[in-house]
């Protein structure tokens, strides 16, 4: 019978080659310009299922793992025979050395820092990581040595790598930062980039025809949908004295630097009224409707808007599958509402969210503050996601500026330029590819100005 961690590589290797597969199915589709056949759909589906049944038995396996790690006593004796004797012939088990991350996305943000130092002082990222980690996270070494090549020669042309490198220490940064976002926190649409889509908005109607009369002429709306690969990106400068600082809270400096500006811009475009601008940023998903007034600030004000906002859906014959979004102030005024009997109204609603009237409740800092978002997510398409680049420089001259004038294409002069060399900083960048568009014009409906919390008085 395998080990417990016997059964964690198998399973890794048999996750490893699923995913590797469905890569393979979504890039050839894209590569002929449409959408998963049925085969396709059903082999990408079924390893799909695959890959979310692995990882959950693998928290399982390492849940197991630590308990029976606790569990272990010393062995005595002096031959092999007498060890396992002493313990009532039960496998003696060796502790994992790695230690556990401090916050999520440390080991990610380590391989950036040893990376960026080590096209700074000269010498090995490995190097670099055995030196300040190699005790703690001797595996972080090795992943570095197998999947992120020395520093490079030319600034910023080793993001890529980064992008690339092993998913045991990027899929928890990647976590992170999709963990920041009201976008990512909702089951929407993938297709692949740069597609037509077309499709039917709208229900044509059929007629009752008496006999010998005229049928009457029915229509129905059409739509096509191409989602380009668009980016969101982000430049945070450091100093070279905070990436050489190896305390967590520096490295926390750093995570943050690279996530949280990135992720601010996508939800701040995502659930916004902006219209599109070409070759830019997609439209906000409120963009083109209208708002509807609120009822009321009470409890049965919150009912009649939630039956408001199901209006539109239920009209089109599309309410199933319904999810809201709210800031999380409105949401945690929503549940601190009372009725008239001092009772919680709805007990199922934090600031971080949960369930309204049956529905859930997806909150963010980045949605308007009198908005309450009823949509369906997989009414919404979004682009497959290509992951997070990052890149640095310590030469370049950056604007420090929030709207900066710099174009390639148009030059013009610049202020507030600041020289990374000068300064003995560091810019790092952080790209994401990014598109979404409506999938039918019934996807969302919003209350502009809600404003709950008033309690019912008897």
């Amino acid at each position: 019978m395998p080990t417990i961690a016997e059964q964690i590589t198998a399973f890794e290797t048999k996750r490893a080659s699923l995913v590797a597969a469905n890569e393979t199915i979504m890039t050839k589709a894209a590569g002929e310009g449409t959408t998963l056949d049925a085969e396709q759909e059903e082999s990408f589906d079924g390893n799909q299922a695959d890959i979310e049944a692995i990882d959950k038995h693998l928290v399982r396996l390492r849940a197991m793992e630590k308990t029976v790690v606790s569990k272990a006593v010393p062995a005595n004796g002096k031959t092999g025979a007498e060890g396992t004797a002493s313990r009532g012939g039960h496998t003696i088990h060796i502790k994992s050395t790695e230690a556990e991350e401090k916050f999520e996305g440390q080991n990610y943000t380590r391989m950036v820092i040893a990376k960026t130092l080590a096209r700074l002082d000269g010498i090995s990222a490995e190097g670099i990581a055995n030196q300040r980690w190699g005790k703690s996270n001797p595996m972080l070494a090795q992943v570095i040595k197998a999947a992120v090549a020395g520093g490079g020669t030319e600034t910023g042309e080793w993001g890529a790598e980064l992008a690339q490198a092993d998913t045991r220490y990027t899929g928890d940064f990647i976590d992170f930062l999709y963990g920041q976002t009201v976008f990512d926190n909702l089951p929407l649409r993938e297709v692949p980039a740069n597609v037509h889509i077309k499709g039917q908005d709208g229900a044509a109607n059929a007629y009752w025809v008496g006999q010998s009369k005229s049928i009457p002429v029915t229509t129905a709306d059409f739509l096509d949908v191409q989602l380009a690969a668009q980016k969101v990106a982000a430049i945070a400068v450091v100093s070279k004295e905070l990436l050489r600082d190896s305390s967590p809270s520096a490295e926390l400096l750093v995570r943050d630097a690279l996530v949280q500006a990135s992720a601010q811009r996508i939800d701040q475009t995502f659930l916004s009224a902006d219209a599109a601008v070409p070759n830019v940023s997609p439209a906000g998903i409120l963009f083109g409707l209208t708002a509807l007034n609120s009822a009321g600030n009470d409890v049965d004000g919150v009912i009649a808007d939630v039956k408001a906002l199901y209006a539109p859906f239920l009209a089109a014959k599309n309410a199933s599958g319904l999810q809201m979004v709210a800031n999380e102030s409105l949401s945690k005024s929503i549940g601190l509402m009372q009725n008239v009997m001092g009772n919680w109204a709805f007990p199922g609603i934090t600031a971080a969210g949960g369930s309204l009237l049956g529905d859930p409740l997806v909150s963010g800092s980045n949605v308007g503050a009198s908005d309450l978002i009823l949509l369906k997510p997989s009414d919404i398409y979004k682009i497959g996601d290509r992951g997070v680049e990052v890149s640095l420089s310590t030469e370049a001259a950056i604007q420090m500026d929030s709207a900066p004038n710099g174009a390639s294409d148009t030059p013009t002069a610049q202020t507030g330029v600041v020289s990374m060399f000068q300064t003995e900083s560091v810019a790092i960048k952080v790209v994401r590819p990014l598109n979404y568009a409506k999938r039918r014009a019934s996807a969302v409906s919003y209350i502009g100005d809600a404003d709950y919390g008033t309690p019912v008085t008897p």
